[in-house]
């Protein structure tokens, strides 16, 4: 739009997946975009069955909750950050061990940055949203209970 483009011609992207990647001691504790030092792509979610990938049910559960508060090693939950500049998105991690492993940084968009993501689209008066993967959303409702959350948040601010 800065160049002249019709904000009507562009569609933001909103992903219903996660990219994960495997930390290491030298990463560091922050996460803070760009991390430094990784080791590859994490394992590959159940569902996507794709290293690095992780769908918003499977990011979800990920999260700090009731089942796994007193879990540690690779089930250990993930610390969110909220990106309160909205310049990086959301992401969460947990730190490499002593021992160098179970570390894991994601990248995702949840259904709280994905309204924010469309409320700027309406604002811009940009051309719409482009989502993938529906089938990555959480359509048994296992995170809150409702079925597709990312695009409910999409739908309900366009």
């Amino acid at each position: 739009m800065n160049n002249q483009c019709p904000g009507a011609k562009i569609n933001l992207g909103i992903a219903t997946y996660g990219r994960a990647w495997k930390l290491t001691p030298d990463s560091g504790l922050s996460g803070v975009p760009v991390v430094v030092e990784t080791d590859g792509p994490a394992p590959a979610g159940l569902q996507s069955l794709i290293p690095g990938l992780l769908s918003w049910p499977e990011i979800c559960a990920k999260m700090p909750n009731n089942v796994n508060a007193n879990y540690r090693g690779e089930n250990a939950p993930l610390r969110k950050v909220t990106d309160l500049e909205q310049r990086y998105g959301n992401y969460a991690l947990r730190p490499a061990d002593d021992n160098g492993e179970h570390g894991m940084w994601v990248s995702y968009d949840d259904p709280d940055f994905a309204a924010i993501k469309a409320s700027y689209v309406r604002t811009k008066g940009l051309g719409g949203v482009a989502l993938y993967d529906l089938s990555y959303d959480d359509f048994r409702g296992l995170c809150t209970g409702l079925k597709f959350p990312i695009l409910r948040a999409i739908k309900h601010f366009l």
